[in-house]
């Protein structure tokens, strides 16, 4: 009697003689569906009652193209194979590429065109969305997830995208950076809010809040009007820094291309970084000069620095001099923004705000695994001055 081996030896040889040019893509179509037979015949063996009941068709990947397997089935429709659910494996890890290619920025048309030259599958523009959709609760847990209790800071920022509701525009996505006490940072979350205001980061940090945040240092964000009342609203315990790079930035598109040189040098000299002897106060007396300076030939200077909001400016004095670099701007959310639009340029437009925070949440995710792996080592020589800050900022939250 011939044995299964006997049997498909024979037809891999008639094969391999009458059709020499598909061979391989043949060989293993029918490797395939001897393996879900025999998985069948094994599975009937000793049942009562149950028996074969022809086949079905499947698609099936093999070594660079597509198939129709002929799987077996039974009569009571009990028959699970399992060689099948590896082929089911393999269909989940071409639809997970997709929505990768998706987040790196191809579009569903080179995604198509690139699984159609690889795989010989092709993936209509709604079969690709629909790979997106999935994704949604996997996102959707990521922005509601707990969150730490300490933050040594956050940084925030918004960008603006394309987003079609009756008609497009572009609407806000806040974007919060967290460094927690282990020295990683981690990506608070990503928040559609149509404008940004300060009102729409009271609402994020009311968010944070909730999912467990309580303690942080400091915020550094960008230059919002009246943000630092919701900060002190908010977080009473933490300070805030409005971003430099922001603020020179501001001044500079205002003045002369002669001047832009000078006023930058001058601007340096007034928020030093990395002096352990420049002090608040330093830069106070240093601003006024600064502002009596060029007020005369640009009076809006005088304007951009009003006396309640200094110390928004100056807060970056306040830690160890070793760090100022890294905390009086919000470069973090740049570089996180610069990576979001180049992904996001090879799109017009997206239609909705879920298909939108799909693909910054997943860019977010990505880059948080990637890049944020590792502590970011020029807090460490000074990470005990500020776990004791925090510790202030534990027993000031006991007393209130």
């Amino acid at each position: 009697m011939n044995t299964f081996k006997d049997t498909l030896e024979k037809c891999i040889a008639d094969i391999i003689f009458y059709d020499k040019e598909n061979a391989i893509e043949k060989i293993v179509k029918t490797v395939f569906e001897s393996i879900l037979k025999s998985e069948r015949d094994e599975f009937l063996s000793g049942q009562i009652g149950n028996k074969g009941n022809g086949y079905y068709e499947r698609m099936a990947r093999s070594i660079n193209k597509y198939f129709k397997l002929q799987v077996p089935r039974d009569r009571l429709g009990l028959f699970k194979p399992v060689f099948l659910e590896i082929v089911k494996q393999q269909e989940n890890q071409i639809q997970d590429l997709a929505f990768q290619l998706y987040v790196k920025g191809l579009t569903t048309r080179d995604i198509n065109n690139l699984l159609s030259e690889i795989y010989d599958k092709n993936l209509s523009p709604s079969s690709v969305s629909n790979i997106t959709k999935e994704f949604q609760k996997q996102r959707e847990y990521w922005q509601n997830r707990p969150l730490e209790k300490d933050y040594y800071f956050i940084y925030v920022d918004a960008l603006f995208i394309p987003v079609r509701r009756d008609t497009v525009s572009k609407e806000a996505f806040y974007v919060v950076i967290g460094l927690k006490k282990d020295l990683k940072r981690d990506i608070l979350g990503v928040y559609d809010i149509p404008m940004e205001s300060s009102e729409g980061w009271r609402e994020v940090f009311k968010d944070i809040k909730r999912r467990g945040v309580s303690n942080i240092l400091m915020i550094i964000a960008d230059g919002i009007q009246y943000l630092e009342n919701v900060v002190r609203e908010e977080f009473p315990r933490t300070k805030l820094q409005k971003c430099l790079v922001h603020k020179i930035r501001d001044i500079l598109l205002k003045v002369r291309h002669d001047h832009k040189k000078e006023i930058a040098e001058d601007f340096r000299a007034v928020f030093r970084l990395e002096d352990k002897y420049y002090s608040i106060d330093d830069g106070r007396l240093n601003l006024i000069d600064f502002i009596n300076k060029w007020k005369k030939i640009y009076p809006f200077i005088k304007n951009k620095f009003k006396s309640e909001h200094i110390e928004n400016y100056f807060a970056y004095l306040s830690f160890p001099h070793q760090i100022q670099r890294m905390v009086y701007t919000t470069n973090w959310n740049e570089r996180l923004n610069k990576g979001i639009r180049k992904t996001q340029s090879v799109r017009n437009s997206f239609p909705n705000v879920d298909s939108a925070l799909n693909l910054v949440g997943a860019y977010l995710m990505d880059f948080e695994k990637r890049v944020y792996r590792y502590p970011v080592t020029s807090f460490i020589q000074i990470q005990d001055e500020l776990d004791y800050m925090l510790e202030i900022c534990h027993q000031t939250h006991k007393n209130v």
